[in-house]
């Protein structure tokens, strides 16, 4: 939880992709677990995604993928600030604030978007 908020998601299965402090990818190298979820790489082995969570030190934000259509994907950004001196030798970076929900296409080309700051 180096930024304060873990992210999972479970599957079909029961399988549930959790992020870890190192936040490695289980399917390409160099990639993070955002990146398999937002890619859709455990469903060829676990099913469809049933829910994506996001987990803070006093909080759980669970979405409940069962009631989304099949083009729904998750949305996970960060708000971050970096400082760094004029000469480039010291630099801070600060997370302000985190972004998660989804979005979807509808049949009309609509856009569907629920992002809400945790």
């Amino acid at each position: 939880m180096a930024w304060g908020v873990t992210l999972e998601a479970e599957y079909a299965d029961g399988f549930v992709h959790r992020e870890d402090e190192a936040d490695t990818s289980l399917y390409e190298k160099g990639r993070n677990i955002f990146y398999d979820i937002l890619h859709k790489l455990p469903e060829q082995d676990h099913g469809r995604m049933t829910r994506f969570t996001a987990t803070t030190e006093d909080s759980r934000y669970d979405i409940n993928w069962t009631n989304l259509p099949e083009n729904a994907r998750p949305i996970y950004t960060r708000d971050m600030k970096a400082t760094m001196m004029a000469d480039g030798s010291s630099q801070t970076v600060e997370c302000l604030g985190h972004n998660f929900g989804y979005q979807f296409t509808d049949e009309n080309g609509n856009n569907h978007q629920e992002v809400r700051e945790i």
